[in-house]
């Protein structure tokens, strides 16, 4: 008699592939099983980049949202319980490698060895140099303001291959706020407190901080979305944000940050008729890439260098550099002020475009009206004139 009876063999449970992007460089974990938890994720990259545990933070990987499943990616939760937005193929919402059956999860790791914390910043060999502002002649419709228009197809590639990472999802109908860090709302550079091994890790990272650095964050956070655009590396710039606690704190959140890699070069005018070659921030990047919730409108850009204004002259808010050696340094109160601008400026409902920044001191003095005296025309790049 001949069996007829058919076996049917399980489809093999698939492995995980996890590449995590870590400065410049790209650590693959693999042949992980769909129970591994993240805190064991942790554990491995831990021996591979020598970054505690508690001192890592997985930008890019997210959990399902599924009924009674976890809602936040906690050391708890395990492979199979992720989501990932962009499937090449598909295997429960998540990319596959058909040919091995192996699912491939990319992340950007953030975080920095103990040594390497609150190092002092002129024994770091990838810093920028710090200097301040030049004398730049650069002004909205100039012929070198033109020609930066017209050299737009310059922008186009630079922003097409810039990646921006989502930490936080924008929320509906909130106007975006761009934030320097260094000396705008922060100073990094205190080699006292950075050798003082008495000092705990709370009080030299509050001592860095800009007075009411905190307090401005969670203030406009209510009506902002924020972004934070730092002129430092990817490893400096984490430093700061992980260790100020400025990602976890319960007040704010950041929608992604960008870093000096993100910078556009252009060469500007000073006053005495030089020339001279320097990086700006773009928010044509920004703007281009989110076209349906922020452009010139409803953005705002605060620095305390003019010349990262550049290509966007009306969108940008000076504020006075800080410097927590100077004698003032603890009367600074700065940020009150613009906080109440700010807020001012939001709950105002106007466009942008018709509110001159340069004056936001005089508002916040009762000088003047928020929109007083402003026949300010957009051409369409930010810029006011």
């Amino acid at each position: 008699m001949n069996d007829d009876t058919t076996t049917t063999t399980p489809a093999p449970t698939p492995a995980f592939t996890l590449i995590a992007k870590w400065a410049k460089e790209r650590i693959e974990l693999s042949s992980l099983t769909p129970e591994t938890s993240i805190g064991a994720v942790k554990e491995m990259l831990k021996e591979r980049t020598g970054v505690l545990p508690k001192r890592q933070k997985l930008i890019g990987l997210t959990v399902a949202k599924t009924p009674g499943g976890p809602s936040s990616l906690t050391d708890q939760v395990v492979l199979q319980e992720l989501k990932v937005k962009k499937p090449k193929g598909k295997t429960n919402g998540l990319p596959m490698d058909n040919t091995t059956n192996n699912i491939v999860l990319e992340f950007i790791l953030m975080g920095s060895k103990e040594e390497e914390i609150f190092v002092d910043p002129q024994d770091k060999d990838d810093l920028p140099d710090v200097i301040d502002d030049f004398d730049l002649d650069f002004n909205a419709g100039s012929d070198q303001w033109l020609r930066h228009v017209a050299n737009g197809e310059n922008l186009k590639k630079f922003t097409e291959k810039t990646v921006v990472h989502i930490m936080n999802e924008p929320r509906p109908n909130k106007p975006l706020l761009v934030l320097d860090l260094d000396h705008t709302l922060l100073d990094f550079s205190s080699r006292v407190l950075q050798r003082d091994a008495t000092a705990s890790r709370a009080t030299v990272a509050n001592a860095m901080k800009r007075p009411y650095m905190d307090q401005f964050l969670t203030a406009v956070y209510q009506h902002y979305d924020l972004v934070v655009w730092s002129q430092t590396s990817w490893r400096w710039l984490e430093t700061k944000l992980i260790e100020l606690g400025m990602l976890a704190n319960p007040g704010y959140k950041f929608c992604f940050v960008l870093d000096k890699t993100s910078m556009f070069t252009v060469t500007s005018t000073r006053r005495d008729g030089s020339s001279v070659t320097h990086h700006v921030k773009p928010l044509q990047l920004i703007w281009s890439k989110f076209a349906d919730r922020w452009s010139s409108s409803n953005t705002a850009h605060v620095d305390d260098l003019g010349r990262n204004f550049a290509l966007n002259l009306g969108s940008g808010i000076k504020i006075s550099a800080y410097y927590r050696k100077k004698s003032s340094a603890r009367r600074d109160a700065e940020l009150l002020g613009l906080s109440r601008y700010l807020e001012e400026l939001a709950c105002a409902g106007v466009d942008f475009d018709t509110v001159d920044f340069s004056k936001w001191q005089e508002v916040v003095s009762a000088k003047r009206n928020l929109t007083d005296g402003n026949n300010n025309n957009n051409n369409g790049n930010g810029n006011k004139k």
